[in-house]
């Protein structure tokens, strides 16, 4: 298929062309009455999504607007080794971790709209503890720029007073937990005055970049019969930058995507779900890509598999380039040593072979950090992790 062998091409030359790879694979669409606009590219990392963000604020800033809100996906679990990931680890982080990790996002973020390398301060404004309503204020010294993460429907009076403080540039919100939807008691407020206060309030806050990752049906589930996956169903990555569309896109195992659609609005599930078999029905590539990538018998040849140094395009198992980058160090390799089965899924995600004891587990993840330390590229690395039996 013509456009996976030039994403496998854009991979080779760098992440730059496998991110306009991306953008010309963009397609227009028609879901619910809206058509998409052209797709902005799917970060392929969780540095890329900060940058993006930090350039949607900016442009948002220059427009005029002060208060900002924005969405990203998380980096953590199975998304610390590869942001693409969309099956979840077995053993999820901690709470505390997550919050630590998006803490660490949005100080990227704020670096991104500041340019230069600020210097800047973290402040808890929850409870205190390991767990619980977790919320931070990260700012630089002077204010430009100040950012909220994981406030609560609780922080409204708190953020209400820093919107009101001109001493503030510009104020985001980031990852917020509250519903505006769905709940049976809004979480701003039982008076009818209050809530419409709070609502509004909230509503300031101009939506500058949103991505979300959602399961729609049951994409992992096995068909028998022709031993596939993702015979129903998908996993989508919804972005949303400045005015632009909510752009749905289709995630495969293998790190590929495809725009398949646009909102003007964010979607509902059931929307999403339209949108998919109407997106079926027009037998779109990633589809196809996506049972490929995550056929049980590939994954059973995988241990098999030829060299990655091999002339064979389509034997080699296809990487995404940014995993080379996410790939850990042994220094990190060293402190996951308690827990081989984290190290075993990262391998059997990259194609090699997570059979065998810890050690040789190990082993093989040792090879291919070291391989990367002295230098090797990515499909060597991975070569020398496949010898080791």
């Amino acid at each position: 298929m013509q456009s996976l062998n030039a994403r496998r091409a854009a991979s080779a030359a760098g992440p730059a062309a496998a991110v306009a790879a991306r953008a010309r694979r963009a397609v227009r669409a028609r879901a619910g009455g809206v058509a998409t606009s052209t797709a902005v590219p799917l970060p392929v990392s969780g540095a890329e999504q900060a940058a993006q963000a930090a350039e949607a604020v900016k442009a948002a800033a220059a427009q005029g607007a002060r208060l900002h809100s924005v969405v990203v996906i998380n980096p953590v679990n199975e998304k610390a080794i590869r942001f693409s990931s969309t099956e979840a680890m077995d053993y999820p982080c901690s709470n505390m971790k997550e919050f630590e990790t998006l803490v660490g996002v949005t100080k990227d973020i704020l670096r991104g709209v500041l340019g230069g390398a600020p210097e800047l301060r973290v402040r808890r404004i929850d409870e205190g503890g390991l767990d619980g309503d977790l919320c931070a204020i990260v700012s630089d010294g002077e204010k430009r720029v100040m950012a909220v993460v994981w406030p609560t429907a609780e922080k409204l009076p708190t953020l209400k007073k820093l919107a009101q403080d001109s001493s503030i540039g510009q104020l985001i919100i980031v990852n917020p937990l509250w519903r505006t939807e769905g709940n049976l008691v809004s979480e701003f407020g039982i008076l009818p005055w209050d809530r419409k206060a709070n609502e509004e309030f909230v509503a300031s806050f101009f939506p500058a970049y949103a991505l979300f990752e959602q399961r729609i049906g049951a994409p992992s589930s096995v068909n028998l019969a022709r031993g596939t996956r993702y015979e129903t169903g998908a996993v989508l990555r919804i972005l949303k930058v400045g005015n632009g569309q909510f752009c749905a896109h289709v995630m495969s195992a293998d790190g590929t995507s495809q725009a398949i659609g646009g909102f003007d609005t964010k979607p509902a599930y059931r929307e999403l779900e339209q949108l998919i078999a109407k997106a079926r029905e027009a037998k779109l590539e990633i589809f196809e890509v996506a049972r490929a990538a995550s056929s049980l018998d590939l994954e059973a040849a995988r241990g098999r598999s030829p060299s990655l140094g091999s002339d064979d395009d389509d034997a080699v198992p296809d990487v995404p380039e940014a995993a080379a980058a996410s790939f850990p160090t042994r220094e990190q390799l060293l402190a996951m040593e308690s827990d081989p089965k984290a190290v075993r899924r990262i391998l059997l995600g990259l194609g090699l072979p997570g059979s065998g004891s810890a050690g040789k587990i190990m082993a093989r993840a040792y090879a291919v950090a070291d391989a990367l330390a002295a230098g090797a590229s990515f499909a060597d690395a991975l070569a020398a992790a496949q010898k080791l039996r």
